[in-house]
């Protein structure tokens, strides 16, 4: 039978399980015993404070550790990567507790195995470690916990550094990235619908490729979500691409003005400037329609693209990009790049490599929510 043992006037006291059994000794003794059945998990625990250690890799962790950690771990195995760690009742974190100890009773390679099966999950976005273990990386690397843990945080950091590519410098769980890549590259998925219609535009698009088989599929970095906002961008230009609605207001775009030289011309470089984008990002909207380009050798040298003003008028009133954003909010891009992902708003299907732009009024509708 576990109980709740009564609550101590400060924290640290409570961290002294050993101590706290035997302030309340008696109290314990004096509690009626209720006859049920234990999980695992129970057992587990009931035998660790009554007979000790054992000699398995979960036993070398201390109690408070063990225990936490299965129910963290049970709760991203039940609930999936969006799980919060608040709102759970007692029964929940039983059920979680289990599910976890099935795991970690088998030490490090069954957790590690665990963790890859969680990036191989259905709709799950395998590049990113911490979206993949949601609230398992979360609890992770909260600053409360101590050197206790540093055992668990290894096993996990050795898994990202193994099977995820993360940039050199990152800090994974405290420790700096060595930058090497790592082969952790989903299984290409079939083309459906409209996209399965349009593969050919995709390939031009670069956002799939051609197999030595003949067929198309995506590339690596493109997800769904990504081949949804491809779906929707057509569709919108098709339909004669009108101005978005009235949530887009929230973060409406600056006046385009003209170029002194180029009249209705803008050069790439200044739509750049102006979009706050790359301007290989500007040729690739070119090139794809998004904007309207053209040859004019009378106000830039010879055979140079310029783009019409009214275009990138247009392009503005309907999408705003990440560094347009960054400069409104007075944030950093990386730390909006990753709100963004976070809350799903849908960016616009290019490749990886180009800058981030966004739809404006989805843009509009995350902002209004989050002031």
């Amino acid at each position: 039978m576990l109980v709740t043992l009564p609550p101590e006037k400060f924290s640290k006291d409570a961290r002294d399980f050993s101590a706290q059994l035997r302030k309340h000794y008696g109290w314990i003794l004096d509690q009626p015993m209720i006859p049920a059945g234990h999980s695992p998990f129970e057992q587990y625990l009931t035998d660790r404070i009554l007979k000790g250690r054992g000699d398995r890799w979960i036993d070398r962790l201390e109690l408070n550790v063990v225990s936490r950690a299965c129910e963290v771990l049970g709760l991203r195995i039940a609930e999936g990567p969006d799980a919060s760690l608040a709102g759970h009742r007692e029964a929940d974190w039983m059920s979680f507790g289990a599910s976890g100890y099935y795991v970690l009773k088998d030490g490090p390679a069954a957790l590690s195995e665990c963790l890859g099966a969680m990036a191989r999950e259905e709709g799950v976005d395998g590049r990113f470690f911490g979206r993949v273990f949601g609230a398992w990386a979360t609890w992770l690397k909260s600053r409360s916990l101590g050197d206790e843990f540093e055992p668990l945080r290894d096993v996990v950091r050795r898994h990202v550094f193994d099977h995820f590519s993360v940039r050199k410098g990152v800090l994974v769980l405290g420790v700096p990235s060595e930058g090497v890549a790592s082969p952790n590259v989903r299984e290409p998925f079939t083309l459906k619908g409209f996209a399965k219609r349009n593969a050919e535009d995709l390939v031009n698009r670069g956002l799939a490729r051609r197999q030595a088989d003949g067929t198309i599929v995506p590339q690596g970095f493109v997800t769904q979500r990504m081949l949804e906002s491809y779906e929707r961008e057509k569709k919108f230009f098709r339909a004669g691409g009108g101005a978005v609605g009235s949530a887009a207001a929230a973060i409406a775009p600056a006046p385009v003005g003209i170029d002194a030289a180029g009249g209705g011309h803008l050069s790439m470089s200044v739509v750049a400037r102006r979009l706050r984008v790359t301007v290989e990002t500007v040729g690739y909207l070119v090139v794809h329609g998004l904007l309207c380009g053209m040859k004019n050798s009378e106000c830039y040298r010879r055979g140079a693209t310029v783009v019409t003003a009214e275009s990138m008028r247009g392009f503005r009133e309907n999408f705003i990009s990440l560094g347009e954003v960054s400069e409104v909010t007075k944030r950093p891009q990386g730390a909006l790049s990753m709100k963004f992902r976070n809350a799903d708003v849908a960016l616009l299907a290019m490749p990886h490599d180009l800058s981030r732009i966004y739809w404006r009024e989805d843009m509009g509708v995350y902002l209004a929510t989050k002031r």
